[in-house]
């Protein structure tokens, strides 16, 4: 008789504390993300792409907003980045990510492999978006801040 498995471990979530900074709850999507790609257990994993919505919801309204004083700090650097954020992903990987989306939006009904390569594609974006959002974006020279240009 096989048993039902039981997802053991508690599941993540994103804070919504107002005073949690959007560096902060991007990178609880991401690892919302990152531990939903690897779960089998199809409630668990739902569940955690739930959460994930709610956490990516409640930041887009501010993505705009000025980066608050009390935050530039964290965000300022003395020498400059030698890389920027980049989505790495493999031409094959890609191409795989867009069949899947024009799969998907052309109505075909999403089969396993489409929904794998969905969820790889969910990852690498709030990834992606995580690097941007918690990437330096001033340096401090001896004539004060200083915007980073790429």
């Amino acid at each position: 008789m096989e048993s039902t498995p039981i997802w053991a471990q508690t599941i993540p979530g994103v804070s919504t504390d107002p005073d949690t900074d959007f560096t902060d709850t991007i990178r609880q999507c991401e690892h919302l993300a990152a531990v939903a790609l690897e779960t089998e257990h199809a409630t668990t994993q739902r569940e955690m792409y739930q959460r994930l919505h709610h956490g990516l919801s409640e930041l887009l309204p501010g993505l705009n907003d000025p980066v608050p004083a009390r935050m530039m700090d964290r965000l300022t650097v003395d020498t400059p980045p030698t890389r920027f954020p980049t989505l790495d992903s493999e031409s094959d990987l890609l191409c795989e990510y867009c069949l899947a989306l024009s799969h998907l939006l052309s109505g075909g009904k999403m089969s396993l492999s489409v929904e794998e390569a969905l969820q790889g594609l969910l990852y690498e974006l709030t990834a992606y978006l995580a690097d941007i959002m918690n990437a330096p974006r001033w340096l401090q020279t001896p004539n004060g801040r200083q915007p980073i240009t790429p």
